[in-house]
C-alpha cells in the first residue's frame, strides 16, 4: 500500500482541509502490480472527477468496444468515488481489502475503522453545512427546530 496525503487550509483559513490524496493498493513489496488507486484531488482542473478509483487489469468490455477506450486502458477509467464532501476515506479502503480478502483483518478490525470512518463522515458534514447553511436551517426547520440566525 502506497498513501499520500496533501493539505492546505480551507479559502477562510480557519480549517486545515485535504488538498490531495492517494491510497493505491500493489500486490509486491516493489510497487510493480498495482491492483487499483483511490484518488482525491480538490478543484481538478481536468474534468475528471476529484475523489476517483482506478483500476488496473483487462477489460474484456474495452476490448469489445474498442477505439479510444482500448487505446487508453482500464486503468485510465476515472470511476467517481463521491463528492468532495462524502467521498472515500482511508478506512473503506481497509475495508475493501478486508471485506475482498486481499489481506486478512486481525480480529476487531472493524471495531477499529469505526471511530475514524464516524469521525471523518462527521467533519465532512459540518463542512458541508458550512457550505449550504441556507440548506441545514431549512431541514431542522422542517424538523420542528427554531433556528436563530446570526446577526
Amino acid at each position: 500500500m502506497d498513501l499520500s496525503f496533501r493539505f492546505c487550509y480551507d479559502p477562510e483559513g480557519e480549517y486545515l482541509t485535504v488538498l490531495s490524496s492517494f491510497v493505491a493498493i500493489y500486490a509486491d513489496p516493489e510497487g510493480e502490480g498495482r491492483l487499483c488507486h483511490f484518488d482525491y484531488e480538490r478543484n481538478k482542473a481536468d474534468g475528471y472527477p476529484e475523489a476517483r478509483i482506478q483500476v488496473y487489469g483487462d477489460s474484456s468490455v474495452l476490448k469489445q468496444w474498442g477505439g479510444e477506450l482500448l487505446e487508453r486502458g482500464l486503468h485510465r477509467l476515472h470511476f467517481p468515488a463521491g463528492h468532495r464532501r462524502f467521498r472515500w476515506c482511508l478506512e473503506d479502503v481497509i475495508e475493501f481489502l478486508v471485506s475482498e480478502r486481499v489481506v486478512e483483518g486481525k480480529p476487531g478490525w472493524a471495531e477499529a475503522i469505526g471511530p475514524g470512518r464516524r469521525k471523518f463522515h462527521q467533519m465532512q458534514l459540518k463542512a458541508a453545512i458550512r457550505r449550504d447553511m441556507d440548506t441545514a436551517i431549512a431541514y431542522l426547520e422542517t424538523e420542528g427546530y427554531t433556528v436563530t440566525r446570526k446577526k
